[in-house]
């Protein structure tokens, strides 16, 4: 099978991507078990993981920034111990303030994969689209994997080893790239391995592109936020659950998002076709009509509807990536994705407050989903004023026969074709 990046490359981002989500998702499940065996109030507990949630967006533009003048592998190399060192320290603390600041390390830490591992695999990527949605279903097998790996192990070790054992591995893992990389078998690159299917942008278009994806951006993370947030009490008010109780609705909730997860490779060969404009269009105006299919649906129809707004969700996520890349120079695509993912200290609050403030005991997410559907709309607006996409003067079938001819010449450590 043709890769579409080169497999060290794939997989060391697609396993830094996973473990990333899982580490990250580990705290609000363990504190469960975590207010009884400290004797504290969850308010109080769950409260210790603020500085580090914040820490998840507030960290990646420098993070981005270091790669740019580092190289995105020994950032990734960073990435990898610190989750590691911080996944200890949560899994050793002995009392509130130690655990607090481990958890901040922990924000820190997994603030530096989404700008460098993005740019990392951008730039070694023989076919983008392709390779950005691998490591985007790995990240979704992460998230999904987090609740899953934190009660298992607890339940089995306790809570502290299921803060340690994925630590560990993922220490291990940067030690092994970190082996990798100065033994030469991974090299950062000063210039993309892909050929260009466009014709270079103008400043203008950056400028412009920019602009414009900032919004529409921001607007994606809010209304992404508030459907995540607000999903298992839909699936609640749903009366699908029946006597299963909660941990049936997490279930459903959890497997509404593995359904649409798979939709990042359609969207990754949509972007491939070269028309990440239109498809990215197309995304916000698909869920200006489903927020108020999900509104109307009752019983199992809800997460059916549920499940098409993810699979709009996860498609336009390679699609935005792709947009995000052409429009910016390589040597500054680490800083650029790191603002792109600082954002998320904006957007995902925004989400949150929505859903806090918007829900109803009488019509419930009523509200919340005319809202979402009316952001969907006017991100579509914004989304219509991104540069026209000009196509070089390849054709795209060109381009992928070019695109597997690098392969195979870089493949046998040859210069890329130009």
């Amino acid at each position: 099978m043709r890769l579409s990046a080169p497999f060290p490359v794939l997989f060391f981002a697609s396993a830094a991507h996973g473990l990333n989500h899982v580490l990250l998702a580990l705290y609000v499940t363990l504190v469960l078990v975590m207010t009884q065996a400290w004797h504290l109030p969850y308010n109080d507990m769950i409260g210790l993981w603020t500085l580090g949630a914040m820490f998840v967006g507030l960290g990646a533009p420098l993070a981005g920034w270091l790669a740019d003048r580092i190289g995105e592998t020994r950032m990734l190399v960073l990435c990898f111990v610190s989750l590691g060192v911080s996944g200890v320290l949560c899994g050793a603390a002995q009392n509130a303030t130690q655990l607090e600041a481990a958890l901040a390390l922990l924000g820190l830490s997994g603030s530096i994969y989404h700008p460098v591992g993005f740019s990392w695999v951008v730039k070694h990527a023989r076919v983008r689209g392709r390779a950005i949605a691998a490591m985007g279903i790995a990240g979704s097998i992460g998230v999904a994997l987090g609740p899953i790996a934190a009660a298992g192990l607890a339940s089995l070790w306790g809570w502290r080893t299921a803060f340690i054992a994925p630590g560990a591995i993922a220490f291990a893992l940067g030690l092994v790239l970190a082996g990798f990389h100065f033994t030469g078998r991974i090299v950062d690159r000063s210039e993309d391995a892909a050929p260009p299917v466009h014709a270079p942008p103008t400043r203008a278009d950056m400028t412009r592109a920019f602009a414009v994806l900032s919004l529409t951006m921001t607007a994606t993370l809010m209304i992404y936020s508030a459907f995540g947030t607000a999903l298992p009490k839909l699936v609640q008010l749903s009366d699908i659950a029946g006597p299963g109780g909660l941990f049936l609705v997490g279930a459903i909730a959890g497997g509404i998002q593995l359904a649409g997860a798979s939709a990042q490779f359609l969207g990754g060969h949509i972007a491939d076709r070269g028309i990440a404009k239109q498809a990215y269009v197309a995304c916000f105006l698909m869920l200006v009509v489903l927020f108020p299919l999900v509104a109307a649906s009752h019983g199992w129809g809800l997460p059916a509807a549920a499940v098409l707004v993810v699979f709009i969700f996860e498609s336009m996520s390679p699609v935005e990536t792709m947009l995000l890349a052409r429009y910016t120079p390589s040597a500054r695509r680490g800083t650029v994705f790191g603002i792109r993912y600082g954002l998320s200290a904006i957007g995902t609050p925004a989400g949150v407050w929505l859903v806090a403030h918007l829900y109803s005991s009488s019509v419930h997410f009523l509200y919340l989903l005319a809202a979402l559907a009316i952001a969907a709309m006017l991100a579509t607006a914004a989304a219509l004023f991104l540069p026209a996409e000009r196509i070089a003067r390849r054709s795209i079938a060109g381009h992928l026969e070019s695109a597997e001819l690098n392969r195979r010449n870089y493949a046998r450590g040859g210069q890329r074709l130009t």
